[in-house]
């Protein structure tokens, strides 16, 4: 019996050509559909073929095999040199009658174009639908983010809506998954992910920052590198998310992207952070608000990591995008907003040295090197070595020590320290005078024998009494003069440091003074004499 004879490509009824389409798409031959799909636009519109390739075409195929195929049909320009057309079999579907075919088209289900979620103000062309919705679909399959990467890397460039898109949401995961921690993969799927949002968002990419290490090994930590190639990308899509979630609660369409969403202007080198205050207007809602959150938490117990960020990372302008952000591309931050950010980021690193509830000699190494960090950032002058002598250390002007009487001790609560105008937060040279002062004092404090964290010598100072300051006085002179230690002890710099205390070095010589300016200097100073008089007598009898 003879071979019937395939029924040629232009006598295939629309339905026929569907199903061929099917055919070719399942058995993932491109050369086919390549060869095909064109000579049959009467019945395979372009949005057809590519909602054909959603649905049939195996998520574990080499996007490299198909993406210029995928991009021709968005584009309705068959316009690939370097294709080889080959003969199309038809024999698949010659045999099928008209009915038969149009209730197999009917029971296909094909998926829609537009990937789940898809937001109001995303573009509508037919390539960016198609490339968002297969990346989800390989992710959800698979799990391969590296053919996601593979499949959208070489449309980004002229196409912001994708690469706000990919760099937001597909890099970070990319990076957690693949490069930074594999052995320990997030489990949200690219579309799950991009709907994630401030505090969430952050708690996803920065959960794994802090377990390797410990608080003093904190050199093991990558929350740096994890602040600039995690978190730094998903920012980038800040406005986008913002768009999206207007988009929705309106039900209405957001025009597609305005100014402000993308990341050519990285700052070279280090910018410095002018200091105009932080205001209630200064709080811009962007999601870096909530990095600064995230790290004066941890600083409440994780000290050493967050002044390893500190020390390690620029700010908002310091990101690292993998090269995504090459070419004539926007700022991802206005200029305004990222003076915001950067005064907020300054505030931040001061509000964590007064977070941190650690007393250890580390704590007051660690803030120190945060000292130094904003006098880099503020252009200060960078501050003493820790064991420079008291007499030599630097003196607060005497109106930064005055809080205003509506501040309360609830203001030193981790949960405040980033309030705006906070007077112990706020950028000015006049709180960087003052968390000196606190530091060098925690310091001398731990060389006398009595710990302190730098909010406990802040409570001591703005809200403690003479009695509790006095009361700490007698601690540290009865460890000076506990049994066993008095002998080996230099009375003379112990008495320095300890006057340095109470006055902090400003006007030493005014012999009217009864109170001094420093973390003692409630206490009366007749009777700050004569504690210091009483045990000092009583050292020298024995």
């Amino acid at each position: 019996m003879a071979t019937p004879t395939p029924t040629p490509l232009q006598d295939l009824s629309p339905d026929q050509c569907i199903l061929l389409a099917v055919h070719y798409a399942s058995s993932a031959d491109i050369p086919a559909l390549h060869s095909f799909t064109p000579s049959r636009p009467d019945a395979l519109s372009s949005e057809l073929v590519l909602r054909i390739l959603l649905t049939y075409l195996p998520e574990t195929l080499d996007p490299t095999v198909y993406r210029n195929y995928v991009s021709e049909v968005g584009s309705r320009l068959y316009l690939d040199v370097d294709r080889q057309d080959v003969p199309v079999d038809t024999a698949p579907v010659s045999d099928i009658n008209s009915a038969t075919a149009r209730k197999r088209v009917k029971q296909l289900h094909l998926a829609e174009i537009a990937p789940v979620h898809y937001p109001p103000h995303a573009p509508k062309d037919l390539l960016t639908n198609f490339l968002c919705n297969r990346s989800q679909k390989i992710d959800e399959e698979t799990g391969m983010l590296n053919l996601v990467v593979s499949l959208v890397e070489p449309f980004l460039e002229n196409n912001d809506y994708l690469r706000v898109w990919f760099v937001s949401a597909v890099l970070p995961l990319f990076r957690v998954n693949f490069e930074f921690y594999p052995q320990d993969p997030m489990s949200e799927s690219i579309d799950a992910f991009g709907e994630t949002e401030g505090k969430e968002g952050m708690e996803l990419l920065l959960v794994r920052s802090l377990k390797k290490g410990t608080d003093v090994g904190a050199e093991t930590s990558n929350v740096a590198r994890d602040m600039k190639s995690l978190v730094g990308p998903w920012m980038y899509g800040h406005t986008n998310r913002k768009r999206r979630k207007l988009g929705y609660k309106k039900q209405k369409h957001v025009q597609q992207e305005e100014g402000g969403a993308d990341e050519n202007d990285v700052a070279d080198g280090i910018r410095k952070i002018a200091l105009n205050g932080i205001s209630e207007e200064d709080k811009t809602g962007h999601d870096w608000e909530h990095a600064y959150k995230w790290m004066v938490h941890h600083a409440q117990e994780s000290f050493a990591h967050i002044t390893q960020l500190i020390e390690d990372w620029d700010g908002p302008s310091d990101v690292d995008f993998g090269g995504y952000e090459k070419g004539e591309l926007r700022p991802y931050l206005d200029d305004d907003v990222q003076r915001k950010l950067e005064l907020q980021y300054a505030q931040a690193a001061f509000a964590s040295c007064y977070a941190a509830q650690s007393s250890s000699k580390e704590t007051v190494q660690g803030a120190h090197g945060v000292l130094a960090r904003l006098a880099e950032l503020l252009d200060f002058l960078p501050p003493p070595d820790l064991a420079t002598s008291v007499e030599s250390l630097p003196r607060v002007e005497k109106h930064a020590l005055a809080l205003e009487e509506s501040q309360t001790l609830q203001d030193l609560l981790p949960d405040r320290l980033l309030a705006p105008e906070h007077p112990l937060t706020t950028p000015r040279m006049e709180t960087y005078m003052l968390l000196q002062m606190h530091v060098y004092t925690a310091y001398q404090l731990d060389g006398l024998g009595y710990t302190a964290s730098l909010v406990d010598v802040a409570r001591l100072q703005f809200y403690g009494t003479a009695e509790s300051q006095i009361s700490v006085l007698q601690k540290i002179l009865r460890s000076l003069t506990a049994p066993g230690k008095s002998d080996e002890i230099d009375w003379t710099a112990c008495r320095a440091k300890i006057v340095w205390l109470w006055n902090w070095g400003i006007d030493p010589d005014n012999l009217t003074a009864d109170n001094g300016a420093g973390v003692l200097g409630k206490i009366p100073k007749a009777d700050f004499e004569a504690e210091m008089l009483k045990v000092f007598t009583e050292t020298s009898r024995k």
